[in-house]
């Protein structure tokens, strides 16, 4: 059985007509019957219509060949720079704040179509969906975490919730059973990509698995996690856009065909899945550009509102722009670095040098909460008081009193609420405390992954003299 045809026709109103698919997605206690219109998620999912939209010939969004950057396997160091750029404008549509924006799970499934030797007899399935993947620019998200339960729990007291495993063949597929997390965009996502996360015993063959599955798949039930876009949209104008949700995947004997079925029982496939594919040379690629473009969007916000209330000629407003400016450098610096230095791997395509990337990821995770405290300290009271969307209607008791009492340098007063109730959407809320959180444990504990790039910097070190040999020989 074949994949299906790719519709190369989507537009973003046909993505939100299909969302009414029967996807069985439950937010809050309660099924979404359908995510384009439901108050706690139409934002995010009108967002991602215009994401599609914006994937026209020409821009920068697409390749020569009319197909997404992100899909594109880089034939030259020009290639990967211009996937870049792709990266760079399609984190500016959401100031960075998606961090499971669909590029990023696009770019490893290329790595795993470039490197399809890794999956064995299952190689063609890899090619076969990544061409229908790319050709329907479709919305792809992950699910690799296991429940906590597995985490500590013996067998006797785990339930039927455990980690997702196989629990039969047929002559159409595989059967699978169980949940995996922390599935961020899920809900509105085309297709699920279902992988390990940690590494597994040899014992474990039944949960060497990877994947791929509609999200409208029957048996699998999303769990998602509270939409934190409750406010009016233009009193939460960040969270009421750019709230990807997160979910629990819940497959209850869901049946994988064998086209979409890419490691099944092999171990050691699974656990060499990173090295055996370079797949993390593209995805820190992505990330590492979409912190650089958070940073950015975190000091544009701080510059405007220091501005706006007249602070940015106060000494120390002016230290804390400057350390917000640097860290927005020192993000692109390390994107610049990798790009520039592109080479080709040993599957014969471009990609960046690793190094960089690494360095970007585990100086991130302590640069996006500090950033964001600059911010807070910047806009100061501002974050708590400030006109809200009722102040704007002229009927209102408030609204000549906050015109005036808010007005800055070269904005009024409402203008001014806006910017502020932006910043305090990064600042004050579950949406900004959970920005800082998935950045903080994006790449997992932040002192594993500093020591584990401590090894890849000596690995990937030249040899040099140093005036050490001299004073220490």
């Amino acid at each position: 059985m074949s994949i299906a045809s790719p519709d190369r026709s989507r537009t973003g109103k046909s993505y939100l007509t299909g969302l009414a698919d029967g996807r069985r997605v439950h937010l809050a206690g309660r099924l979404v019957e359908d995510l384009a219109h439901d108050p706690a998620t139409e934002g995010m999912a009108g967002y991602l219509a215009d994401l599609l939209d914006a994937h026209h010939p020409g821009g920068e969004l697409v390749a020569a060949d009319g197909r997404p950057r992100a899909f594109s396997l880089a034939d030259s160091a020009q290639a990967v720079r211009d996937r870049g750029r792709a990266f760079a404008r399609t984190a500016r549509l959401s100031g960075g704040l998606m961090g499971r924006s669909p590029d990023f799970v696009a770019t490893v499934l290329t790595s795993w179509a470039g490197a399809a030797g890794h999956f064995g007899g299952y190689q063609e399935n890899i090619r076969d969906f990544w061409q229908f993947a790319r050709e329907s620019n479709l919305i792809l998200t992950h699910a690799i975490s296991d429940p906590p339960a597995d985490r500590h729990l013996g067998p006797d007291v785990r339930g039927e919730v455990q980690t997702l495993r196989a629990v039969r063949t047929t002559g159409d597929g595989v059967v699978v059973r169980g949940a995996k997390m922390l599935a961020t965009l899920s809900p509105f996502a085309d297709e699920l990509v279902v992988y390990p996360f940690r590494p597994l015993r040899d014992d474990e063959e039944d949960q060497a698995l990877c994947f791929a599955v509609p999200v409208a798949t029957p048996g699998l039930t999303l769990y998602s996690r509270p939409s934190y876009a409750t406010l009016p949209s233009s009193d939460g104008p960040l969270a009421s856009r750019f709230d990807e949700l997160d979910a629990v995947c819940h497959f209850d004997d869901v049946l994988i065909p064998w086209n979409r079925v890419f490691i099944h029982a092999d171990v050691a496939a699974a656990n060499n899945l990173r090295p055996g594919t370079g797949m993390t040379a593209y995805a820190w690629h992505q990330s590492a550009v979409r912190a650089w473009i958070k940073a950015e969007t975190v000091f544009d916000l701080a510059d405007r509102c220091a501005k706006a209330a007249g602070r940015d000629q106060q000494q120390t407003v002016r230290q804390q722009l400057g350390e917000l400016a640097g860290i927005v450098e020192t993000l692109r610096g390390l994107v610049v670095s990798a790009e520039t230095d592109a080479r080709q791997d040993r599957f014969g395509h471009y990609t960046c040098h690793s190094v960089p990337l690494a360095a970007s990821g585990m100086l991130h995770a302590k640069l996006y909460p500090r950033a964001v405290e600059l911010l807070q300290q910047i806009v100061s009271s501002g974050l708590v008081m400030h006109p809200v969307t009722a102040d704007e209607d002229p009927g209102s008791a408030g609204h000549q009193f906050m015109q005036t009492y808010f007005a800055g340098a070269g904005v009024d007063g409402l203008a001014h609420g806006r910017l502020l109730r932006a910043a305090a959407d990064l600042t004050m809320n579950r949406f900004g405390s959970r920005q800082v959180l998935y950045e903080r444990l994006f790449l997992g504990p932040p002192d594993a992954f500093q020591a584990k790039f401590y090894d890849l910097f000596i690995e990937r070190r030249e040899s040099t003299d140093t005036v050490l040999d001299d004073v220490t020989s």
